[in-house]
């Protein structure tokens, strides 16, 4: 089937009530009248897909199933899909045809959602202009709403993603498998890209006019589909590569894969070769020099004279030199092709141990500690809305949601920190995200830095995060979590023979359980 798109279909405007055959706001129940349960309570907020709450309410409420819901105040225009059971707020309206397809809810929503343009804070949607909203679908040769192309054109784009997920996610569960396999048992030495590629040559300039379309694959600087651009059939002004890397200069600076096959490169990348190396030490390779990405940016690229100077970490044997069979080996037991089986292989063998591990933790020593006698407490610096100038740098907020962001930013001031755990004093109390990235904080939030410097990584912070997050219940609002109260704040953790903290039992618990949630999302999309 050839590729969906929304300019190939004639569009009409529907009213509400002719494509919904049940239209129905939710009842009012006040946060004192919730009962904690494990019902959805979808309110008109624009996160965590309307779900505001989870309660256990049956009397004076209203439940719906398999429609979409509609904020009428609050964070007017907001719409989701909700598939199970949900108790609705009397700030949202229920929108239903028992009749739709998931696929096509989730087409409705996206288009419905351009409701946020029209309403605002102070311009509800009451049910009189419920009734007369009109929505604009894609329509049939008839002119009547073309359901099937909807639901066909949710499908392609959910398949689309599903891909970009698998992308994403796959060579991190490879480096994450690797670590778990015990790729740490050789010893590693750094190598300088001229001692180990034997040709290193950035393709040649083709802009997009000037591709003809054919079979050849075209690689320019995407972090995606292996660094696939386009398919194209050019013979003059290009260079051809095959069996080698391409490492993206701009653009998705740093991204490495491996082509097989003949190809035609573009400026943006450089191709590393080696023709005595077979495909499993080029895979290898790949993964290694994908950690690149986190040395350069758009605003610092791989040019030809950093290429040049730029070093890789190999296993090396007992000679000092780089060790390729080891390498080999290693990608046959984690072969990219047989990536599933692989994995499932990992996952069973690390849940097992981890059961096992789990059961010996039971007899793991646990000891409380003073907050202060683990991490250095810091505060953030106060910024205004006013203040803020935009930009790429995040500002972290007291909020419970998107990793505690608020804003992005490009100011500066003596908060500015990254590999560190902030947590709300004030706001969303407790609450506490780990930010492995630059970022300048609020003065509501704290910097959590963690005392010993070996130590300092995401799994220890993230391990960290879910102890802390232990002392909710005991702060509010109005008990914020203050710094005095957070030096004196006891925690429990895991300790060793000299009853220091046990920070590898710590980030060995915290690697698997993050491979166990890759797997299960890679699992859910295949």
């Amino acid at each position: 089937m050839s590729k969906l798109t929304l300019d190939s279909v004639d569009w009409k405007e529907f009213k509400f009530t002719d494509i919904f055959t049940k239209i129905q706001r939710g009842k009012r129940l006040t946060k004192g009248n919730q009962t904690e349960g494990n019902i959805p309570y979808v309110s008109s907020t624009a996160t965590n897909n309307g779900v505001d709450n989870f309660i256990s309410n049956e009397v004076n409420v209203r439940k719906f199933d398999n429609c979409l819901t509609l904020a009428n105040s609050g964070s007017v225009g907001s719409c989701f899909y909700q598939q199970f059971e949900f108790i609705a707020s009397d700030h949202v309206t229920a929108l239903q045809n028992k009749n739709f397809s998931k696929e096509v809810y989730l087409f409705l929503s996206s288009v419905i959602k351009r409701l946020e343009e029209k309403y605002s804070f102070n311009r509800e949607i009451n049910d009189t202009r419920i009734s007369r909203e009109t929505v604009i679908l894609p329509v049939d040769s008839a002119g009547s709403p073309n359901w099937q192309f909807m639901e066909d054109y949710i499908k392609q784009e959910r398949k689309k993603q599903a891909i970009q997920i698998r992308n994403y996610y796959e060579p991190k569960m490879l480096k994450l498998a690797g670590e778990l396999a015990g790729l740490e048992e050789v010893e590693w030495k750094e190598f300088k890209f001229t001692d180990i590629f034997t040709k290193i040559q950035r393709g040649k300039r083709l802009t997009k006019g000037n591709q003809v379309e054919g079979d050849a694959p075209y690689i320019s600087s995407t972090a995606t589909n292996n660094g696939v651009d386009n398919f194209i059939s050019n013979e003059d002004k290009v260079r051809k590569f095959d069996n080698c890397l391409t490492l993206a200069n701009s653009g998705s600076v740093g991204s490495c894969f491996y082509q097989q096959y003949e190809f035609v490169a573009s400026d943006h990348v450089t191709a590393l070769q080696n023709k005595d190396f077979s495909k499993g030490v080029y895979l290898f390779l790949s993964s290694v020099i994908k950690r690149l990405e986190e040395k350069y940016s758009f605003n610092r690229e791989i040019n030809d004279v950093r290429i040049s100077r730029e070093t890789v970490i190999l296993p090396v044997d007992t000679t000092g030199s780089p060790n390729w069979q080891y390498m080999e080996d290693y990608v046959k037991r984690l072969e990219l092709e047989q990536l599933e089986n692989v994995l499932e292989y990992i996952y069973i063998y690390r849940t097992i141990s981890f059961h096992r591990d789990f059961q010996k933790s039971r007899s793991v020593e646990w000891k409380e500690f003073w907050l202060e006698d683990v991490c250095d407490i810091q505060s953030g610096v106060r910024l205004t809305q006013s203040d803020m100038t935009e930009g790429d740098r995040p500002f972290i907020g007291a909020t419970e949601f998107n990793n505690g962001i608020t804003a992005f930013v490009s100011n500066t001031n003596k908060s500015i920190d990254s590999n560190v755990l902030g947590v709300n004093y004030n706001g969303s109390v407790v609450k506490n995200f780990y930010h492995e990235y630059e970022c300048v904080f609020s003065d509501d939030v704290k910097r959590l830095k963690l005392k010993d410097n070996a130590y300092q990584n995401k799994y220890v912070y993230l391990f960290l995060k879910q102890v802390i997050l232990q002392q909710e219940r005991k702060y509010a609002y109005g008990y914020k979590f203050n710094a005095s109260r957070m030096k004196r704040q006891k925690i429990m953790l895991p300790v060793g023979q000299t009853g220091e903290p046990n920070y590898s039992y710590m980030i060995d618990q915290m690697k698997w359980l993050e491979f166990k949630e890759m797997y299960m999302l890679l699992s859910a999309i295949k």
